[in-house]
């Protein structure tokens, strides 16, 4: 079984007390170049995917004694990244509840043609953040799912209007794009009226791949219906196993194969080169391990965490959220994805240049 593997590009190695650590660089947090080392080393890893989730909003007293959610723009964040990389795949989180799809989609698109095909896109519906867009309390989930399913309809299709095909810049004859093949989308719904058609043409990589997280039975049914990834938070192996086969059902209703649906949840370690150290780190940086599956431990304990839930069909991957020091992130990168590769857990290097090949995904 080979698994597909990202890690969050947020920093919450400085979660907690983490930042108050000599060695925490919180200083940096801002800048760029943390996110850049990590990112260098990611793909010199092989890992598929720099997931880059953010809440879009602050609320003032969380940031008191923590760094809660400020963070920088995800999607200027791996924009910047893209020069720096040439292989690793880009996650970006751009929220549907308060977005419009045109610009999204826009955006999106130009991502994918800078990067070379290695674009994806963390869709959420938001759950806060509301009194920035003029808004006195959120929307209910229906609205937010069902304006989320409008949403993603209206960027699938306007990435189609104006296929890859359709660009053929022909010197010779004159012809710069076949103005045959680029159409207008026309769509009129519930909550979006856009004419189209795109802006630019599609990658020649297809789609980006979507990922997305929400566990319940509303989410799930989005989730089976638009998701390429599922990022989920799944404490209990026997919760990993039922919300893995929930998605799988999810995606067969909504017409698609269970295998084209991937299960990845976030895994959150804590890592040193003994078990002793990495509790004491656990403990003096108060990791919250009640919210994701959680490892404390050597990389060979991380290793063996992941074997046992992939044996068990409970994942098919999983997004790596290494905190408690920056050392977690070292030790994951450096040893825990050679162990899984000599394991036959993940391959042990790039055999396609985009995302959607890292994922296995079909065209």
């Amino acid at each position: 079984m080979t698994l597909s593997t990202g890690i969050a590009l947020s920093p919450i190695w400085l979660r907690g007390e983490a930042w108050r650590r000599d060695d925490s660089r919180v200083e940096e947090m801002f800048s760029l170049s943390p996110y850049a080392e990590l990112a260098r080393k990611a793909e010199a890893a092989a890992l598929d995917f720099l997931f880059c989730p953010e809440a879009g909003y602050l609320r003032p007293d969380s940031v008191g004694g923590a760094p809660g959610f400020a963070t920088l723009d995800s999607f200027t964040l791996v924009t910047a990244l893209t020069p720096l990389t040439t292989r690793i795949g880009l996650v970006p989180t751009i929220q549907t509840a308060y977005a419009h799809p045109f610009p999204v989609a826009r955006a999106l698109a130009s991502l994918q043609q800078i990067s070379g095909g290695r674009a994806g896109w963390n869709v959420v519906t938001a759950l806060g953040g509301e009194e920035n867009y003029g808004l006195d309390t959120p929307p209910g989930s229906e609205e937010r799912y069902a304006r989320a399913c409008e949403f993603v309809e209206v960027v699938n299709a306007l990435w189609d209007s104006f296929p890859a095909e359709a660009f053929v810049a022909d010197r010779a004859s004159g012809i710069f794009a076949d103005p045959g093949k680029v159409k207008a989308i026309d769509f009129e719904g519930e909550h979006f009226r856009v004419a189209g058609p795109m802006a630019l043409p599609s990658h020649p990589a297809g789609r980006l791949p979507v990922v997305q997280a929400g566990a319940s039975p509303t989410g799930i049914a989005f989730a089976g219906a638009v998701a390429d990834v599922v990022f989920g938070a799944v404490p209990d192996l026997e919760d990993a196993v039922a919300q893995r086969a929930a998605l799988r059902d999810a995606a067969v209703a909504a017409g698609r194969e269970a295998d084209d649906i991937r299960f990845l949840p976030g895994l959150n370690m804590v890592l040193a080169d003994s078990r002793e150290e990495a509790n004491a780190v656990a403990e003096s940086s108060g990791v919250d391990a009640t919210l994701h599956w959680t490892v404390v431990g050597t990389p060979e304990d991380v290793a063996d965490a992941v074997e046992a839930r992939a044996e068990a069909r409970a994942i098919d991957g999983f997004i790596a959220l290494p905190g408690g020091s920056r050392n977690s992130v070292d030790l994951f990168l450096d040893q825990v994805v050679q162990i899984l590769a000599r394991r036959g857990l993940r391959r042990d290097g790039y055999r396609g240049n985009t995302l959607r090949e890292h994922l296995g995904l079909r065209g």
